[in-house]
């Protein structure tokens, strides 16, 4: 772990609500005389300060009075980061973890709460101001948010700044959210990653990219069965990809027999297989257009995957930028998809190995599976940048990558809000909490507080 200028911060009762007091120290770490006057800021929230200096309070510490702890809701005797820029010194960062609330009290957030946990008890360990909110929490005219923090009594609610970073992992995607979100960042609010980005956008943008295009699947719009069924001659089997859906929903494969005008297809509803044979494409039509309601989708080529016990298998890698900004490999493992599946999703009861376990199966020369391991780790960092480049700031991705068994990589799909999950299952602990640390690293960056920015 990196390690960062922080700061004690007192509640000095003696103290003027218009003076920050503060170390001879510290005064020479940020370039600061007795005397000047300066904003202090806890995350959207500031208020202006006159700075008295001395020997008084040694060390990195700061005094503030009750009345300013209260209107920048900063707590006493607690450590935070500290910066300063052009606008004044700012305590933190303050991050918030945007997501849907849940109606039970004990995991506020559903699915997400070990997760979100964690992230509060990292953040606060590094100085930083951490809590979890919904869109519909905030209170732009007095820049404060009503969320969740956790502590060793588990979930408490309290108000919070207004953030400098948002880590967005709320579920689906809206135009209240969105709004809510631009009102944010007209406040100066920086987000981790964009609110959306589809799978007809991401096949777009890297099947245009000359490094990149070679290993993307053929892949069209799903306009018509006319353009399904043109597909299916030429490949023999496709998938039907929802284009803003994640985790594996509503996802349909079709097969057309050779010798027969008969269509195969398969797909997942109530966590239930759904299997059935149709006659001609307008009958395959007929069958699927309830399942597939009103959401646009894409039609792509079969990929012929590698498999475990005759299961197929994928590779997720994770992939996040660190305090310098700078995107790595977090890790990366294979998801082995239940029996019978057409995916490989763990959430829709797959499950998960280690990839070169999985490669040590499949293949035989030593010197295939390390070109295959590296060329991994060089597609998923490549396809990160080259997605950022044409779309907007990113902070993490999920990059899903398939292996033939030819060893020939495919570029399969990238997510904005990847789990953690899968490190635990393949029993790499370390990784899961880098995968945790990171984004609070990236914040720090984004925020200002990081010497590389």
């Amino acid at each position: 772990m990196q390690k960062f200028c922080t700061v004690i911060a007192h509640r000095n009762p003696r103290l003027s609500r218009g003076t920050l007091h503060m170390s001879t120290e510290m005064g020479e770490v940020l370039g600061l005389a007795d005397g000047d006057k300066i904003s202090l800021f806890a995350g959207r929230l500031s208020t202006p300060l006159k700075l008295s200096i001395g020997s008084q309070i040694l060390g990195r510490n700061i005094d503030i009075s009750p009345d300013v702890l209260k209107q920048l809701n900063l707590s006493a005797s607690s450590k935070y980061g500290i910066c300063i820029n052009d606008e004044g010194i700012h305590l933190g960062p303050v991050v918030g973890i945007m997501a849907d609330i849940s109606s039970d009290s004990n995991r506020p957030y559903g699915g997400q709460s070990f997760f979100f946990s964690q992230l509060i008890k990292i953040g606060m360990a590094m100085g930083q101001i951490c809590f979890v909110f919904s869109t519909n929490s905030v209170n732009f005219s007095r820049k404060i948010i009503n969320g969740y923090t956790f502590g060793k009594d588990g979930w408490k609610k309290g108000v919070f700044p207004i953030p400098d970073v948002v880590y967005p992992r709320e579920a689906g995607y809206s135009m209240p959210k969105l709004r809510i979100r631009r009102k944010m960042q007209s406040l100066g609010c920086i987000f981790i990653n964009p609110p959306l980005m589809g799978k007809w956008e991401t096949h777009k943008i890297l099947s245009q990219h000359p490094t990149l295009s070679s290993y993307i699947p053929d892949t069209n719009l799903a306009t018509s069965f006319h353009q399904v069924d043109r597909m299916l001659k030429r490949y023999g089997a496709v998938y039907l990809k929802p284009i803003n859906s994640s985790r594996g929903r509503n996802i349909i494969r079709v097969l057309k027999r050779k010798k027969a005008n008969l269509y195969d297809y398969q797909y997942q509803a109530n966590s239930q297989p759904r299997i059935g044979t149709s006659n001609g494409i307008y009958g395959l039509h007929h069958r699927l257009e309830r399942f597939m309601e009103k959401r646009g989708y894409i039609v792509q080529q079969r990929i012929n995957l590698l498999r475990v016990d005759g299961n197929i298998v994928d590779v997720r890698i994770l992939v996040q930028k660190d305090h310098a900004g700078q995107w790595l490999i977090t890790g990366k493992a294979c998801r082995i998809g239940r029996r019978g599946s057409i995916t490989s999703n763990i959430c829709s009861g797959g499950s998960a190995s280690k990839v070169e376990k999985v490669l040590g199966r499949s293949f035989s020369d030593p010197i295939q599976i390390e070109r295959i391991l590296t060329e991994m780790d060089n597609l998923a960092i490549e396809s990160a940048q080259a997605l950022e480049a044409d779309t907007s700031s990113m902070g993490e991705l999920g990059i899903d990558i398939g292996i033939d068994n030819t060893g020939k990589l495919w570029f399969i799909e990238a997510n904005l809000r990847p789990a953690r999950q899968i490190f635990t299952l393949i029993g790499e602990s370390a990784t899961r909490i880098r995968s945790v640390q990171r984004p609070l690293l990236y914040a720090r960056y984004l925020a200002g507080f990081s010497q590389e920015r």
